[in-house]
């Protein structure tokens, strides 16, 4: 019997198991402040803003089936970034904001046409007002099938939010 082959076991027959995880855990980036650039050995990494000074994520260049996921897990004091790796490479998709201050659930898109390559979370009206807020990005085929990030995602704010989509950092 080859290994793609499937049966039936018979009463008393011994299953074998295989771990596809090797036993390894997810990579864990953390962006320890300052600006880290990921590559494209570290798809399917959690990228963690583990602190309050600015930090930044850029993103590699997008080859469809890459994807990255994005955590905060302390209030920032200065602008939390993900950032494309060129204007050429933009977000799709969208995130909502849930308000810690203000009774307010609001959703932002990114532009259409992938244009907007930053998301930007200020600790306030953008995003980052909390622990929790969690970002996935996938790449995928855009307008004329030109790479892009589609992205998703819950962020906690506070006040009268914003959108933490920009062609800058915000």
């Amino acid at each position: 019997m080859n290994d793609l082959t499937l049966r039936k076991l018979e009463v008393g027959e011994i299953k074998n198991t295989v771990n596809m995880s090797g036993g390894h855990k997810k990579t864990v980036v953390l962006s320890g402040g300052g600006t880290t650039t990921l590559t494209a050995g570290d798809s399917g990494a959690t990228c963690v803003f583990d602190t309050a000074a600015a930090s930044n994520f850029t993103l590699p260049q997008p080859e469809l089936g890459m994807y990255f996921t994005f955590i905060q897990t302390i209030i920032n004091t200065a602008d939390h970034v993900i950032q494309c790796a060129t204007n050429d490479h933009g977000f799709l998709g969208g995130v909502a904001i849930v308000s810690t201050t203000a009774d307010e659930t609001n959703a932002f898109a990114a532009a259409t046409d992938g244009a907007n390559d930053f998301i930007t979370l200020n600790a306030t009206t953008s995003g980052g007002a909390a622990a929790g807020s969690i970002i996935h990005v996938a790449a995928v085929l855009g307008t004329g099938a030109v790479k892009a990030w589609a992205v998703h995602g819950t962020l906690i704010g506070s006040g009268a939010m914003i959108t933490p989509f920009g062609d800058a950092q915000l």
